[in-house]
């Protein structure tokens, strides 16, 4: 309910189930009218913002270093080619 209460068009009205509202409120109509088409666009832009947000958030929060020994070329954790070959069998057997 905050969420759509954060959009400014959709606040519930007292002693309503939250639920029927939002039914009867976000129902689109089939054709499509322009208030549905508005409607619709009005969802997804605030949609995006808001996952746009937490985003920058979560990039902000995360912060790895470079290994020093991936900067110098090859890393020197990388599984052998018969190692990569058995894992990939072995996931093959499992989900087969």
């Amino acid at each position: 309910m905050d969420y759509f209460r954060s959009l400014g068009k959709f606040d519930v009205p007292k002693r309503v189930n939250p639920a029927d509202y939002f039914m009867k409120v976000l129902d689109i109509k089939y054709p499509k009218q322009a208030d549905d088409i508005e409607k619709l666009e009005l969802l997804n832009r605030s949609y995006r913002f808001q996952l746009e947000k937490r985003i920058e958030v979560e990039n902000k929060l995360i912060k790895l270093d470079v290994p020093a020994d991936y900067a110098a070329g090859e890393p020197s954790y990388k599984a052998s080619n018969w190692i990569q070959l058995q894992q990939l069998m072995h996931r093959s057997w499992i989900l087969a």
